[in-house]
């Protein structure tokens, strides 16, 4: 169980906090209603980074095994077999595509959305440079842009371009 925590990084998951900025910045992150919807969607946020986190863990494996740190990841090192790293896949996906729908059918779209970009990313986009850079800062606009569509709050301009350009 160590293992598979570890390979699901959730250290990673801090990222996925950038759906607070809406509540953060429209003065309403102590309304409480708000909070625990957002609190359910960084939830199904965190299933489908970690979902996409053990599809590229799998898909690099014969990398990784050669690879001087990586070969210690827990799929790489073998402490998570493949067969696990296939079922929990499908879990963490099932249960982020109903978390994600049960709070509202746009965010479902933008959670799909954001998990086909960390697929199309990890099958051949990481490879070429500019899309790469392109790609994570379209990951990290569309966390914010999901932190809108639950809550109806609008993030600044001059915020989603902070987050475009920190990213980049």
């Amino acid at each position: 169980m160590v293992g598979l925590l570890l390979a699901l990084r959730p250290t990673q998951w801090l990222k996925n906090l950038i759906l607070y900025a809406a509540l953060t910045f429209n003065g309403e992150l102590f309304n409480q209603a708000l909070s625990i919807k957002v609190f359910y969607g960084f939830l199904a946020f965190c299933l489908f980074s970690s979902a996409s986190y053990l599809i590229n863990d799998l898909k690099d494996l014969p990398y990784d095994r050669q690879h001087p740190k990586k070969k210690f990841r827990p799929i790489a090192s073998g402490t998570v077999g493949k067969t696990h790293a296939l079922v929990s896949i499908v879990a963490l996906t099932t249960l982020g595509f109903f978390l994600a729908l049960s709070l509202s059918l746009p965010f479902l779209i933008v959670s799909l959305l954001f998990f086909f970009l960390h697929i199309v990313y990890t099958f051949g986009m990481k490879k070429l440079p500019v899309f790469d850079i392109l790609l994570i800062a379209l990951s990290f606009t569309l966390r914010g842009f999901a932190g809108e569509v639950l809550t109806g709050l609008h993030i600044p301009i001059w915020l989603i371009l902070t987050i475009v350009f920190l990213s980049l």
